[in-house]
């Protein structure tokens, strides 16, 4: 399911469709258009129980930004909150009661919204080139609220492109002590668990693309410690299919530290690993 809090927007589908909803609507694309593509290149997701509810919920939030919100969508987010589906997949997820409690007042909250048609459609970016705010190899740490430094490790850095995107891979770095780069050089890929519908639980790694532009909104402040070479080369159109926004970086290992012993996960792969040419990535 991919998801790390109750919002609307707190779940990895939320952050891939609308990333590739709003690219295709800065190039021109209808929303009627962008809509049937996405429709036809995600019917894996359209067909899951579990990740269904947060596609069409995304859908309907990106044509609502749009002032293009279809009847028949709207509708399917009428049933996904008012017949408890959604509610009832968290629940087959065991979620708390105040996570439930939180996700029905988000629901509502959203189902409120999109049905008065916003003011104003949202304008199409005109593109322009950015580079990406940290440089490939760069160190970077920060605190977490328990007041412990982590440790996020760039992978790639992209010049003159739209987005100015950075690969950023999260280690296990966790420590009272400010880590140095030596840390960097013996730190290993940090994986959580994350439930599936059957009650399986499946390792993903905490790699992700941040994109320049959202910097400055980050409350997250990031120190560079040092810099590793990295040889290896990533693609935003096809390596690591995941973008995220940047003070995830924190929430994300807040909440992982704060349930450490139901989140960890046995997967090992070194850090230095994934700045070679070659990686065989290790799973369970």
């Amino acid at each position: 399911m991919g998801t790390w809090g109750t919002g609307i927007s707190s779940n990895d589908i939320y952050e891939d469709i609308n990333y590739e909803f709003f690219e295709l609507y800065n190039q021109g694309m209808e929303v009627s258009a962008i809509t049937e593509k996405l429709i036809q290149e995600n019917k894996e997701l359209i067909d899951s129980h579990e990740d269904q509810n947060n596609f069409w919920i995304t859908i309907a939030k990106s044509q609502w930004e749009c002032k293009s919100l279809d009847p028949k969508v709207l509708n399917r987010i009428k049933d996904i909150v008012e017949s408890g589906k959604d509610i009832e997949l968290w629940k087959e997820l065991d979620a708390s009661q105040s996570d439930l409690t939180k996700r029905q007042k988000v629901l509502d909250s959203f189902l409120k919204k999109i049905s008065n048609e916003k003011k104003t459609s949202r304008k199409r970016k005109v593109k322009k080139s950015r580079n990406a705010i940290f440089e490939k190899g760069d160190c970077l740490i920060f605190k977490l609220s328990d007041g412990d430094y982590c440790g996020v490790f760039v992978l790639e850095s992209e010049k003159e492109t739209e987005f100015g995107l950075n690969l950023i891979a999260v280690t296990d770095i966790k420590q009272s002590e400010k880590p140095t780069e030596k840390d960097f050089e013996n730190a290993k890929l940090l994986f959580r668990l994350e439930q599936q519908i059957n009650k399986e639980f499946k390792p993903k790694e905490q790699i992700s693309w941040y994109y320049a532009q959202h910097f400055k909104k980050s409350e997250t402040e990031f120190e560079k410690i040092g810099q590793l070479k990295v040889n290896k080369d990533y693609h935003s159109n096809k390596d690591h299919q995941s973008f995220s926004n940047w003070d995830n970086l924190k929430l994300f290992q807040d909440e992982f530290y704060s349930n450490f012993e139901n989140n960890k996960c046995k997967n090992k792969v070194k850090l230095s690993s994934l700045r070679k040419k070659y990686w065989l990535q290790q799973r369970i």
